[in-house]
């Protein structure tokens, strides 16, 4: 009886460890998927603030191109000033958008290492439940078979 207890007290404990670890694996679920919104929300926030700094640059040089197309008409001088301009902004897009690209990448290449690193910590987490469960069964079974035993036991002794 008292074996009896002691291995249901075990199968109770083992339990309670697939519950914790159960726990701590949704936890980390959920931090993890906070850490990729929180990733996600800043990525997207910093593709606004691009986008809007790309845009008032574009506008300030479309400022730019309007007063030179108003001077062109004046002189011919003007026309190779415009063209110096218009290269520069060219020059300038052009540099700009490489460093966006980069920048998205490492964006691209941090989320992904991100869910990789979620996906290795899921899977370790399910096979360590997965073999608390496998322990409990086996518990559960040499419980049920020791049982068996017994009862067959009390039943020869009490034949005899």
């Amino acid at each position: 009886m008292v074996r009896d207890n002691d291995m249901l007290q075990e199968r109770n404990r083992l339990l309670e460890t697939l519950d914790t670890l159960l726990n701590a694996v949704n936890h980390t679920a959920a931090e993890h998927r906070t850490a990729v919104d929180a990733l996600v929300a800043s990525s997207a926030e910093l593709l606004e603030r691009v986008g809007n700094r790309f845009t008032d640059h574009i506008a300030a040089e479309t400022g730019k191109l309007d007063g030179i197309a108003a001077a062109l008409s004046g002189s011919a001088s003007d026309v190779g000033q415009l063209a110096g301009t218009f290269g520069e902004a060219v020059a300038q897009f052009g540099s700009a958008s490489p460093a966006l690209s980069g920048r998205l990448e490492q964006i691209g290449g941090a989320l992904d290492a991100s869910l990789a690193r979620s996906d290795a910590q899921l899977a370790y987490y399910v096979a360590q439940a997965r073999e608390v469960v496998d322990l409990s069964l086996l518990s559960q079974k040499q419980v049920m078979e020791e049982l068996q035993q017994l009862v067959a036991r009390r039943s020869k002794a009490g034949s005899a």
